[in-house]
């Protein structure tokens, strides 16, 4: 197969690597780039979430209907729309899928055995994404929840930031654990008041990558959290790590969507209020440990 990739970013140069080492031909498309070739037949997308509008509005495309594989975690600031809704603004015709779930780009091109999740609503396509990527040191599963694949992908992002700054406070693993369930617990109702389905967020791409992004020294999202956590400003914390932290605009983003829904997610209000600078990390942390009690399946 010939298969195009938008981003030579740690992820999407990782993702090539699979490829290539499956007998598939890859060409990687960097900034400045816009024309996809015509043979394409998979056209794969790494980029950070708020770049991916600016790119497809520049893209030519000559073979119409070609399927858009999204590799982004994350969710427009702008829009609140996951990767694949943007996409679908200019490729109409083209079928959608996601690969999401724990992994480290590092590790995936140390062959290091990772497990992800291929998403589609087109059966086909799943199949097709999967048996694409499945092989050595990848295991590879696929579902038809689009939708919840997207939004666990992007809303670990967010728990992550909090799980760093519990890390930068001081506090001990206990409160990072506890931190971590009630994160998957918001994280799936969220997911779900969204149009997700439960079980995908008990997955890989759910609380697979949400301990892996939460746990992880080598996570930006884990780093960034930290260094908030420890006192730095955001600005500060954004240039301690390389790349984009995905993060912190989908907490944003998030916060827009939730003013107008009835969905309980302290976390994620009170993080937003921490990345905007109207709270401290104590402050938010105190004012979680001050709400009622609640069963746990609440």
């Amino acid at each position: 197969m010939q298969n195009v990739i938008l981003g030579k970013g740690e992820w999407g140069w990782a993702i090539g690597q699979v490829l290539q080492d499956r007998g598939h031909a890859v060409t990687w498309m960097e900034k400045g780039d816009s024309v996809v070739p015509e043979k394409t037949d998979l056209l794969w997308v790494a980029l950070p979430t708020q770049a991916v509008r600016e790119c497809c509005m520049k893209l030519s495309v000559r073979k119409p209907g070609i399927p858009v594989i999204s590799l982004s975690k994350g969710i427009e600031i702008t829009t609140g729309k996951r990767v694949s809704e943007i996409v679908a603004a200019f490729f109409p015709q083209s079928p959608l899928a996601a690969v999401s779930g724990p992994s480290l780009a590092g590790e995936v091109m140390k062959k290091i055995p990772t497990a992800l999740v291929a998403a589609s609503r087109d059966q086909g396509l799943a199949t097709t994404v999967q048996s694409a990527l499945h092989g050595p040191g990848l295991r590879v599963y696929r579902s038809l929840d689009l939708i919840g694949v997207e939004w666990g992908g992007a809303l670990k992002n967010v728990y992550a930031l909090a799980a760093g700054m519990c890390a930068g406070l001081g506090l001990g693993e206990n409160s990072l654990a506890g931190l971590t369930t009630r994160s998957l617990r918001e994280m799936t109702r969220v997911a779900v008041s969204l149009g997700g389905e439960e079980a995908t967020l008990q997955g890989l791409s759910g609380v697979g990558d949400l301990i892996l992004t939460s746990y992880s020294r080598a996570s930006r999202n884990r780093r960034v959290g930290e260094r908030l956590g420890a006192g730095d400003s955001l600005d500060q914390a954004l240039a301690s790590v390389r790349g984009v932290c995905e993060g912190v605009p989908t907490t944003e983003a998030l916060h827009s969507i939730l003013e107008k829904s009835s969905v309980d997610a302290p976390i994620a209000r009170e993080l937003f209020q921490v990345v905007k600078g109207t709270k401290t990390p104590q402050e938010a942390l105190s004012a979680l440990l001050d709400r009622g009690s609640k069963m746990e399946t609440e």
